[in-house]
């Protein structure tokens, strides 16, 4: 082999290799991580992306020593949709601790094996002289209807599996400036096709770029606006009218998938595009006017979109009436769990009513820890006054507190704009008799905030009414709410169809881009090989060859 061609062979290996980096640098669908080893214990976790007050994983760590003596290092990787994180733990490629997916991907791990039996890894642990003091704060509603869907998974029962860590809700999330109260309640789901035909919302809506979401939406589309396939679904055995919000979204007939099809390929007209994280920025940015929103989400974005001159808030959420999707996303311990305390201790620490009112204020989604537990924790009720989540009652003339026979704080509020109402301390209304009130007689600091006999200043209870009570946070969990289960032999066939509705919706231009830049880089290379070899192969032209200069003596 000439010099020559090694040469060239070497370049273009290097230009290959070069090209792998800046497409694996420009690949949008890159995992982030932080932490790393170096300690005695180790511990990794896998979750979603934002989905954590960062605070907690420094805080467990000092806790974690605390409890054992021992420092503890922690991996935290994430994913962004299910469908991301199944195919890593499938391929063996998610070696991890802790993993907190959705409940129809827990079933699905489940399924195939790759999940341990929660339930007696505490009690193995506790047996070794363990102690686990708030796995048993979960809300009892929210496992009541997990255990309704998945009570039995090849003979198991899912809450033995998995520790419920947030839930909420699939709506809308909505530009007030834009889509109108009437317009929510006329067209549902509709705004995400613009069945209203608003010129300000055409092409500015945004879809979730995961077919389980989508999905949901489309099929509560089509049962609202009478378009789902005639006859009885052969799977579920009653007509596709008579089915239930978690038969729809659970069903994959031919007959319901192709009428989901043909619908979001229509919607593909009226849309900007698909997203799995940035839509609540392009909301509160006002580039887009509507999203297919987790309630969590839309809570952070809404709270984002706050005008102080108009003291209201630009963005709203919205969940049909005709039904949504209620899910609940739970932390699983793999079977290839490393470190079994670690990751029992780091559940438990998450649901303490402290930990749960810190992912609350930093993330907004709601904690699976039960409400009432949440409302009645100090430190819990501390770190949304932190936050501003919660404030002090204060002396505005529209703000009284009274006592009642207990001696009890009620709250009377006179906005001047309504009826006055009476709330109890923790938010909740009160039902008492209003003619045994007396005046609670507290004073005020010199920004008129109340102070209690003690000098301590009191929570709002207005402000207690509007984080507790919003059922856009807490839900009521009903059977318009259907829960997402495995597809299982489906999933294939769902996903193809989402592919096929995807291709051509949008340029990938920063995939293009790339590929450009990797052509340029490769071209200078290769054009600068040949070039110098051209200049190489000239003929030189020397002393006492034709045409040379002849030298001068001197």
């Amino acid at each position: 082999m000439t010099k020559r061609k090694l040469l060239l062979i070497v370049l273009l290996a290097f230009t290959a290799v070069t090209a792998l980096s800046l497409l694996t640098a420009c690949d949008p669908e890159g995992e982030g991580g932080t932490g790393g080893s170096g300690g005695q214990d180790e511990l990794y976790i896998y979750n979603w992306e934002d989905y954590i007050d960062i605070g907690l994983l420094d805080d467990f760590a000092a806790y974690y020593k605390e409890q054992t003596g021992r420092s503890l290092d922690i991996t935290y990787t994430t994913f962004d949709t299910n469908e991301t994180m199944l195919t890593n733990v499938q391929r063996g490629g998610a070696n991890v601790d802790l993993i907190c997916p959705s409940e129809y991907a827990i079933e699905k791990l489940m399924r195939g094996g790759y999940v341990a039996n929660l339930s007696e890894l505490v009690a193995e642990l506790e047996a070794e002289g363990a102690e686990f003091d708030n796995i048993e704060g979960i809300d009892e509603d929210i496992l009541s209807a997990i255990d309704e869907v998945f009570g039995d998974i090849d003979g198991k029962a899912m809450r033995d599996y998995m520790v419920p860590y947030m839930y909420g809700t699939l709506g809308i999330l909505y530009n007030k400036n834009v889509i109108s109260e009437e317009e929510l309640e006329e067209y549902g789901w509709g705004i995400l096709w613009n069945e209203g035909g608003n010129p300000e919302l055409e092409d500015e809506i945004l879809l979730k770029d995961s077919i389980r979401d989508t999905y949901c939406a489309a099929v509560l589309y089509l049962r609202e606006y009478g378009k789902l396939p005639d006859g009885v679904s052969p799977s579920v055995g009653k007509p596709y009218t008579e089915m239930s919000s978690a038969e729809l979204m659970n069903c994959t007939d031919d007959a319901l998938l192709a009428a989901v099809e043909e619908a979001l390929i229509d919607q593909r007209g009226h849309i900007s595009g698909y997203e799995v994280d940035f839509g609540k920025d392009d909301m509160i940015n006002e580039i887009v006017y509507a999203d297919l929103a987790w309630s969590g989400d839309a809570l952070w974005a809404i709270e984002e979109s706050y005008d102080e001159e108009t003291d209201d808030y630009m963005l709203g959420y919205y969940v049909p009436g005709i039904g949504s999707n209620i899910w609940y996303d739970g932390w699983i311990v793999p079977t290839t769990v490393r470190n079994k305390l670690a990751a029992v201790m780091f559940i438990d620490y998450m649901c303490r009513p402290e930990s749960a009112a810190r992912n609350i204020g930093y993330i907004a989604y709601t904690s699976a820890v039960d409400r009432d537990a949440v409302m009645n924790d100090a430190d819990a009720i501390g770190a949304l006054l932190d936050v501003e989540y919660l404030w002090y009652a204060e002396d505005d003339g529209a703000c009284e507190i009274f006592l009642d026979g207990a001696g009890n704080r009620i709250f009377r509020y006179d906005w001047g704009d309504g009826e006055p109402y009476l709330l109890e301390a923790d938010g909740s209304e009160f039902e008492g008799d209003e003619s045994t009130l007396r005046p609670a007689g507290y004073s005020t600091d010199e920004d008129g905030l109340y102070l209690d006999e003690n000098g301590e200043y009191i929570v709002d209870a207005d402000a207690m009414n509007l984080f507790f009570f919003d059922e856009a946070r807490y839900p009521v969990i009903d059977e318009t709410l259907g829960v997402m289960q495995d597809y299982g032999a489906a999933n294939d066939r769902v996903v193809q169809m989402w592919e096929r509705v995807k291709a051509g919706a949008e340029t990938p231009w920063p995939l293009i881009w790339c590929l450009i830049g990797v052509a340029a880089v490769v071209a200078l290379l290769v054009g600068g090989y040949f070039l110098k070899e051209a200049l190489k192969a000239r003929p030189r032209r020397v002393a006492g060859s034709p045409g040379a200069p002849e030298r001068q003596n001197g």
